[in-house]
């Protein structure tokens, strides 16, 4: 079967769904995120210094201390989502208290928006 000239520059328009990822660990445990997420083709990376600033309730609630922090931000395909999560949670022991998490928030945005109306495909 033939593809029309319109359905080959549609698939060339499919945008994968992305989240926001953030890490948050301690300074002597950023740089092994960062090579994790390298070895999983995960480009976009921003790394920020951070200062914990929870009162201890909640600190103790997500099991984190308040002490100086690396904060690593990057975009990953929803599809990637478990793997890199679970990557992350097995290599940096982030189901130990005090060590550190990782989480992932949605990007639904106007931009996602504009681009559909463009005719991008979201998948």
């Amino acid at each position: 079967m033939k593809t029309t000239k319109k359905e080959q520059n549609n698939d060339n328009k499919k945008l994968p769904l992305i989240e926001l990822l953030c890490v948050i660990v301690e300074k002597n445990k950023a740089q092994k995120a960062i090579d994790i997420l390298n070895a999983l083709n995960v480009d976009l990376q921003v790394l920020s210094s951070a200062r914990g600033t929870a009162d201890s309730t909640l600190a103790d609630y997500f099991s984190v201390d308040t002490g100086e922090k690396d904060m690593i931000f990057a975009l990953i395909k929803i599809k990637h989502k478990s793997k890199i999560l679970a990557l992350l949670n097995e290599n940096l022991g982030l189901e130990k208290k005090n060590s550190g998490l990782a989480f992932t928030i949605p990007i639904k945005s106007a931009m996602y928006s504009v681009l559909n109306q463009m005719g991008f495909e979201l998948n």
